[in-house]
Formats: C-alpha cells, sequence, structure tokens
C-alpha cells in the first residue's frame, strides 16, 4: 500500500510539472542581475535591474520579482518614486506608461500619456512631493496625483529640464539654460514666472535639503543661495550621483563616497566602488552597485561595512538576447548585435539550463588590451565533444574561449590568423579591430567563423588547434556576414548582410578544406522569384534549413524559398516566394509575409516555421507556409516586443524561446520533434486523469512524425481524431460536435504515418 501511494504521488508531481507547463502558456525571463535604482520603504527595499523591479523584506529576507505577465502593466521601468503620503510607489515605464504599486503588490495602470500622440512626452525622470509625482518630459512637467490616481497639471517649459528639486514654497529647476525657480503660487506655465537664479550653470541633481538647495554641476557639490543668485563649494569631485533618501544626502564617484545629515558635518570614506544609487532606512545604506547587484551597507568606525547582499536573483545577466540555440537541454544565449551603430551592449554570454541561468565570467582583459572596449557578444557555440568548453565571438575584437564559464583566452590579430578591419592603424583605439561572428561547428568539429571587413571572411578552427581560411573573390571585404548554415547536402551558405556584394553565397568545398581549386561558390544578390519577379534586398537577414531541406531566407522584403540547394548554382536558378489563397472565389494569392522584413526563422518538431520581423513580431506558419496558425504582436499578446533577435525551440518539449529587443520571453508551443517509432514506454498523456477544473489542452507526446490518432470511448465510439504536430497531439477534450464529453475512462489509438503499428492508452477524464 505505502508502495502504491509513493506511485501515485510520483505520478501527481509529474502532472503537476507538465501541466505547469501548459500549451499556449507565457513566460517571461527578466534580468535581475544589475542594479541601478533603489527606495528603501520601512523594511521593504525596492530595486530597479535592467528596468525590471524586485524587492527584499528585511523582515525575512524574502526577494520578490515583479514583471508584465502577473504584477505589472509594461516592460522596461524607466525611473521610479515613492510617496509616503499616499503609500504607493511610481513606475515609470520607457514608453511613458504609468503604474500604481502599494505594498501589498495591488497595481492601478494609467495609461494616458502612453496613449496620447504628443512631441516630446518621453519620461527622463520623476520626482515625489507629498502625494504628488513630477515627471520630467521633453515638454516640461506631467503631475500624477498618486492618492488619486489621477493625472493633475501638465506645466510647458521652454527650457530643457536636467533636475529639479521642491521645497515649501518653490519649484526649482536645473535645465540646460541654467537654474530657474518659480514660487508655487504662480502660474509655472508662464514664462516669466520663472526666475534665472544662475545662468549657464547646469545642474544634473538638485535636492532641497537640510533647508538648503544642493546641487550636483559640473561634477562638483554646491550649494545654491537663490536670493544672492549664486552658489558655494560644498564638496570638490569627480562626483558621478547624488541621492537623497531621509535625512541623508550622499554623492559619490567610483574611489570615495560622501555623506551628511546636515551640510556643515561631512562624513567622506575612501572606498573603491561601482555605486550609482544610495537609499538609507534602518540604519544601513541600501546600495545600487551595477552588476555588483543590490547591497545594503553599515557606516562603521568612518567606513562602510558589507551588512546585506548581494541580492541577485538568479537570472539572465542582460535582456540581451541576440542568438540562441538549444544544445540539447540547455539554451545557449549570446547577448551583443552586429551592428553599424555604436551600440556598446556588454560582453554577454550564458545559458539556460534545468530551470536556473548561468552567467558567464567576464573577460579578464590583458594589459595590453585595457584601453580596448569590449561589447556585443554575436555568437556562442558549445564544444560537441566537452560540454564545459565555448567559444564567443565579439563584434569588433574577436574571439573569447571559455572553460566551465570561466572566461581562458582571447583570440584577435597578435595571436591568431584573425585580420584587423584596419591592419595599418596605430596602436589604440582602432588597433586590432578584428569583427568576428557566425560561430558553428561542424560534424568533423572544425569551428567555422566569418572574418567580415577583410580580405579572408571564411575561417575556421580546427580541433588540433590550426587554422584554416578559404578566400572567395565574391565576398572579400564585405561589411557583415551573419552566418553560417551548413546543409544537409553538405553545402555550405551564408549572408552577407548589407551594403557591397550583399547576398546570399553558398560555397562547396567538395570534401577538401585545404584545395580551394576544386570549390563552387556563387554569391546572389538579387532575388528573382518563380514569377520572373526580381528584387534587391537592402537587408539579407538569415538562412534556416526545414526538416525537408528547403532553405527558408529573411530579408528586408519580405521571406524566400531555397526548394533544391544544389540548384543555387545554375544559371536558371529561382527563388520560390509562398503563395496564400485569399479564398474569396478570385483565384487570386499573396505572396507570404511580402515586404515583411524577416529577421530570423527557426523550424519546429513539425516543420512549421517561427518567423521573426523587424517591427511585426513573431509568425507561425505551417510546414508549406500556405497556412498562418499564429501571428503574435505586443499589443495583443504576452510578446514582449515587435522586434524579433532571435527564436529557438526545443525539438522535445516545443517550448520556443523569444529573444525580443525588450528581453526574453516563451510560448509553450503544441508541436514537438517526431519519435523514431512509435513506442508505448515512451508516449506520455497528459494531464491524466483530467480534474473537473482543467480546461487546458490534453496533450499526447512521444508520438512519431504525422501520427493518426483517435480518441475512442471505453464503448469503441469515436470521439475525436486528428494528426500530430511532429510528435504531439492536442485534444481540447471535447466531440465532434463541441460539448465537453462525459466522465469516464477513454482510450488514444495513434498510428504511425503508414498505419502500420498502432498503440493504445488510457485517459481518465472527470467531470
Amino acid at each position: 500500500m505505502k508502495k502504491h501511494l509513493i506511485l501515485l504521488s510520483l505520478l501527481s508531481l509529474c502532472t503537476s510539472f507538465l501541466c505547469a507547463q501548459q500549451i499556449g502558456e507565457w513566460q517571461v525571463y527578466p534580468s535581475y542581475y544589475s542594479a541601478t535604482q533603489n527606495i528603501a520603504v520601512g523594511q521593504t527595499v525596492y530595486s530597479i535591474s535592467e528596468g525590471n523591479l524586485l524587492s527584499y523584506h528585511t523582515d525575512d529576507s524574502e526577494v520578490r520579482t515583479y514583471d508584465c505577465l502577473h504584477n505589472l502593466n509594461g516592460v522596461r521601468i524607466l525611473c521610479m518614486g515613492y510617496s509616503s503620503q499616499a503609500r504607493r510607489l511610481i513606475l515609470v515605464y520607457d514608453d511613458t506608461n504609468i503604474d500604481l504599486m502599494d505594498a501589498d503588490g495591488q497595481v492601478i495602470n494609467m495609461p494616458s500619456l502612453r496613449d496620447k500622440t504628443l512631441t516630446g512626452k518621453a519620461v527622463s525622470r520623476v520626482y515625489v512631493y507629498g502625494t504628488m509625482a513630477y515627471l520630467v518630459t521633453g515638454f516640461g512637467l506631467v503631475e500624477v496625483d498618486m492618492k488619486e490616481a489621477v493625472f493633475g497639471n501638465t506645466y510647458h517649459i521652454d527650457h530643457p529640464i536636467r533636475s529639479l528639486a521642491i521645497s515649501d514654497d518653490t519649484f526649482f529647476l536645473g535645465t540646460s539654460d541654467g537654474l530657474y525657480a518659480c514660487a508655487k503660487d504662480k502660474n509655472m506655465n508662464q514664462a516669466s514666472n520663472w526666475e534665472l537664479i544662475e545662468e549657464e550653470r547646469y545642474y544634473d541633481d538638485l535636492a532641497w535639503f537640510d533647508g538648503n538647495l544642493v546641487g550636483r554641476r559640473n561634477w562638483n557639490i554646491y550649494r545654491v543661495i537663490p536670493e544672492w543668485k549664486s552658489s558655494t563649494s560644498v564638496s570638490r569631485g569627480p562626483y558621478y550621483f547624488m541621492s537623497q533618501s531621509g535625512d541623508r544626502l550622499i554623492w559619490g564617484s567610483p574611489d570615495k563616497v560622501v555623506f551628511c545629515e546636515n551640510l556643515s558635518t561631512l562624513n567622506e570614506v575612501t572606498l573603491s566602488n561601482a555605486w550609482n544609487d544610495v537609499s538609507f532606512a534602518g540604519g544601513l545604506f541600501w546600495v545600487s552597485e551595477g552588476e555588483g547587484g543590490l547591497n545594503a551597507y553599515k557606516y562603521e568606525n568612518r567606513t562602510f561595512v558589507k551588512a546585506v547582499g548581494p541580492i541577485q536573483p538568479n537570472s539572465p545577466k542582460h535582456d540581451l538576447f541576440y542568438r540562441m540555440q538549444w544544445i540539447g537541454d540547455r539554451l545557449l544565449v549570446a547577448g551583443g548585435i552586429n551592428t553599424v551603430e555604436e551600440v556598446y551592449n556588454p560582453p554577454t554570454a550564458m545559458y539556460f539550463e534545468d530551470g536556473q541561468w548561468t552567467n558567464f565570467t567576464e573577460m579578464d582583459i590583458p594589459s595590453e588590451y585595457s584601453h580596448f572596449n569590449f561589447y556585443n557578444t554575436t555568437h556562442i557555440v558549445q564544444d560537441p565533444t566537452d560540454a564545459s568548453h565555448h567559444f564567443a565571438s565579439l563584434y569588433r575584437e574577436g574571439l573569447c574561449e571559455y572553460r566551465d564559464g570561466r572566461f581562458v583566452r582571447f583570440y584577435n590579430s597578435d595571436n591568431s590568423p584573425l585580420c584587423s578591419i584596419l591592419p595599418d592603424e596605430p596602436r589604440g583605439f582602432y588597433y586590432n579591430y578584428v569583427s568576428c561572428s557566425g560561430l558553428q561547428y561542424d560534424a568533423d568539429g572544425n569551428l567555422w567563423m566569418l572574418n567580415s571587413e577583410t580580405d579572408t571572411i571564411v575561417r575556421f578552427l580546427r580541433p588540433n588547434g590550426k587554422w584554416g581560411s578559404l578566400y572567395y573573390g565574391e565576398i572579400a571585404g564585405v561589411s557583415l556576414c551573419d552566418d553560417y548554415l551548413m546543409h544537409s547536402s553538405g553545402l555550405m551558405f551564408l549572408n552577407s548582410h548589407r551594403m557591397d556584394n550583399r547576398g546570399f553565397f553558398c560555397f562547396d568545398t567538395r570534401g577538401t578544406l585545404d584545395n580551394v581549386r576544386d570549390d563552387r561558390h556563387r554569391l546572389r544578390s538579387v532575388i528573382t522569384n518563380q514569377d520572373g519577379t526580381s528584387y534587391s534586398p537592402d537587408a539579407f537577414y538569415c538562412m534556416t534549413e526545414d526538416l525537408d531541406g528547403r532553405i527558408w531566407c529573411g530579408t528586408n522584403l519580405g521571406i524566400f524559398v531555397i526548394n533544391n540547394a544544389e540548384a543555387f548554382f545554375d544559371d536558371d536558378f529561382q527563388f520560390e516566394q509562398v503563395k496564400i489563397s485569399r479564398n474569396d472565389g478570385s483565384g487570386l494569392a499573396d505572396y507570404l509575409l511580402s515586404g515583411v522584413p524577416v529577421s530570423c526563422v527557426t523550424i519546429d518538431g513539425a516543420n512549421r516555421k517561427w518567423v521573426g520581423t523587424v517591427g511585426n513580431g513573431i509568425y507561425l506558419i505551417s510546414a508549406d507556409g500556405t497556412e498562418m496558425i499564429h501571428h503574435f504582436m505586443e499589443a495583443d499578446s504576452p510578446l514582449l516586443g515587435d522586434n524579433i533577435l532571435s527564436i529557438a525551440v526545443h525539438p522535445t518539449s516545443g517550448l520556443v524561446m523569444i529573444g525580443t529587443e525588450k528581453g526574453l520571453c516563451s510560448y509553450n508551443s503544441d508541436a514537438t520533434e517526431g519519435a523514431q517509432s512509435l513506442d508505448y514506454d515512451n508516449v506520455l498523456v497528459f494531464p491524466n486523469p483530467v480534474s473537473p477544473d482543467y480546461t487546458g489542452p490534453i496533450v499526447v507526446r512521444g508520438l512519431t512524425m504525422d501520427s493518426e490518432v483517435k480518441i475512442l470511448s471505453s464503448s469503441g465510439q469515436l470521439v475525436w481524431s486528428g494528426t500530430s504536430a511532429g510528435g504531439t497531439f492536442t485534444w481540447n477534450g471535447c466531440n465532434r460536435n463541441g460539448r465537453r464529453v462525459a466522465s469516464g475512462v477513454y482510450h488514444v489509438v495513434a498510428n504511425n504515418a503508414e498505419g502500420k503499428k498502432a498503440i493504445v492508452a488510457r485517459l481518465i477524464m472527470i467531470k
């Protein structure tokens, strides 16, 4: 009996876990790693990391996280403030959406500012005075009554606002034109009521503290005397932040921190630090320290001693998901971007496995490269013979090697054949300017990479540590090659993303890496479809092989298909543009996603295509492309953003990981890879039994590709039938008339696509 109970408990746990992964369910994975702002409120400390919110409770050390699926109404919190009188936190998102949250986590959304069409409405900072919050925008100030949860006055200010302080009777504005003041009892919308206190003095921070107006200007701290229209020095910097919390004013730099309870007594501590925001509560200084997380310090014996922290829930290191791929049950992530714009994302390599994130260590930059600006991890790959061994490429610096998540070696033009973009540049910032991307292992263990903007783009590192390269004149010197596609035919494809000689490129080494004389190679910059229509895209984004060997190609003008990889070399080769019938009796059809910029394409276990776009969300289309199954956008789904950077589908669970410009989310799909053969021991039906309150899909997994599935009653009557999506079949629990079936035992009968083998599983329905 005891043994029977244990088995039932294990079955219950298994069923609960699988139900938690319900098909159609969304999940988000915010980064809580790099702390930038915090507010201490009694026994609770609120902290923003990468625009995401967490709270730490000092009484029980509990850490709570908040996200757009469970608590909040937006992503990427730009700034926050707290009103002790309203007892609410105000959260301002980067799209100007606003949430008010109380101590119990109850949230009131105020989307009006976001939804209005206004020039210059972007919010840069928020200040709280009493129950009122003042939002600094491009056109002035917007009032929010945090107690009543309504918008108040809007003040149009003629000067760009940099900072704000409020006394009992006066508003002080630090602007790009100087320091201004206006009495509260005057109309702040009238320009003549703003008195110029100090001209051409630019205060980046202001605070009304201990009866004084204090400001941070030119990296120093000053006391401003409005009556005299002058200021006096309080503390010489340079200082990079100033925070006011309760009866403390704190300012600091990377090598010292100063705080005071009044301006006559300053406490200065020499301290190597990464502090960027400080709150004070309960005798502790709560500090946001960037990648050091949220920490608390005591002030003892004229120094700071850490008391709590770092508070960093397991999460991605950054909300950067430029490239992703599943290796077994491990999701590899490269967080950066290949771009001509000056976007300096920190080097980010990480992986997700068993529900936990492992963030690789930052590079230990050799002293001779200490002046380099390392940024933008473009790709990460795992050694097929050693799961602890990884390589990651950097957009402009070269190749990094990791073991057990720790940086061990750096390859650039000094110690490898990788070439600099500017080989004749004297030693300095641009010296060793090495472009690297497209990392991929082949079946022989060679690590391939792309060395763009050089004479020889195609390079590889052999398992024995020796380097090789292949020169092809068509792509010599091209500005950006993104990725390789190693086709099942043995052909190699890559995309030359932009500018001169852009296009899709294919080469065939004929199995002889050391002899390029017998190679075939061709670049196609113009796409001609089956109807003879030609296109010249400005951006060639991606190439992906499906389960039938077809290649789906994404460009800024839409999606195109290579039906026969070998035919790519033929002079009369044509791409296919899939046509979708209008089904309106006209007999006409439209090209699939014509004109939609397609950034990435990923294939699921049913050979369906998950198509990511630039600005238009994500599409799921059928295996042949003729049916649109889903279209998810930020406005009508939990998708975090409409600019899709990468998609990775787990083959056996169907989990679709979606990297957007605003972070990572996932969708639990209804398709998985088909099993090699039908085996009763590998087929799983869940949930089973089906409880009366369960309304989600009933799932059968472990089937072969395109299995025929029938649901039969205990008397053998057909209740439902269909075909699996890859190795997964779903049923809504209803009969063919759309009615929920009665309680009882049902039989799940599955045949492989050829109808040569059948298995039967039991399913219990409780109504």
